[in-house]
C-alpha cells in the first residue's frame, strides 16, 4: 500500500475536483450570459443564490433539533447541494466587477467558507469511517498509534487535519453572514428606486 491508495487521494481528490468544477462552471455560466446579452440577470441570480444558501442552513437547524423530523443525512445532502448551487449563482452574480470592496470581500470569504464546508464536513465523516474500517481490516487496536504502517499514517494525518475544520468553518460562516447582510443593506440603501 502507498499514499496513492490513502483516503487523502480517494476522498479529497474528488472533492477538490468538485470545487474546481464550481469555479469552472462559474466562468462558463458568466461567459454564456455575457455572450447571450443576458449579463443583467446576474443581479437576480445573487438573490436566488442567497436564498438557496439560507435554506441550506436547515441542516444546522436539524442538527440542533430545531427541526425535529427528517433524516439528518437528507438535510446534509441538501445543505451540500444547495450550498454548491447557491455559491455558483452568487459567484455569477458577483461577476468580474472591481467597483466595490464589500462585495469582493464577501465573495472571497464565501469561496473560503465553501471550500471549508464542502471539503471539511464531508471528509471528516468519510475519513473516520475509512480509517476505522482499515484499522479493523489490519487488526489494529483503535487506540494504537505507534508502529502504524505508512498507509495508516497518512490516513491518521488526514483525519487529524480535517477534524479541526469546524473551528475554522463556523466563525467564517458567521463573518460571511455579517458581510452578506452589510452588502444587501448597502444595496438596499443606495439602490436607485425609480
Amino acid at each position: 500500500m502507498n499514499m496513492l491508495n490513502s483516503v487523502l487521494i480517494s476522498r479529497a481528490l474528488p472533492l477538490t475536483l468538485s470545487y474546481l468544477l464550481l469555479v469552472a462552471a462559474t466562468f462558463s455560466v458568466d461567459f454564456i450570459l455575457h455572450k447571450a446579452g443576458l449579463a443583467w440577470t446576474g443581479r437576480y441570480l445573487g438573490v436566488a443564490g442567497t436564498l438557496l444558501v439560507a435554506f441550506s442552513f436547515g441542516y444546522s437547524a436539524r442538527k440542533k433539533k430545531l427541526i425535529e423530523h427528517g433524516p439528518l443525512k437528507h438535510f446534509l445532502r441538501f445543505h451540500c447541494n444547495a450550498g454548491w448551487l447557491g455559491t455558483l449563482l452568487i459567484l455569477v452574480h458577483s461577476g468580474i466587477h472591481f467597483n466595490a470592496v464589500l462585495p469582493w470581500m464577501a465573495t472571497a470569504l464565501m469561496m473560503v467558507v465553501t471550500a471549508s464546508g464542502h471539503v471539511g464536513q464531508y471528509l471528516v465523516r468519510r475519513i473516520r469511517e475509512e480509517v476505522k474500517r482499515k484499522k479493523q481490516q489490519y487488526g489494529i487496536a483503535a487506540d494504537r498509534t505507534d508502529g502504524l504502517e505508512q498507509q495508516q499514517f497518512w490516513d491518521s494525518v488526514t483525519l487529524g487535519a480535517f477534524e479541526k475544520w469546524r473551528f475554522v468553518h463556523m466563525p467564517l460562516v458567521t463573518f460571511l453572514v455579517v458581510l452578506t447582510v452589510l452588502h444587501v443593506g448597502s444595496i438596499t440603501m443606495f439602490m436607485n428606486w425609480r
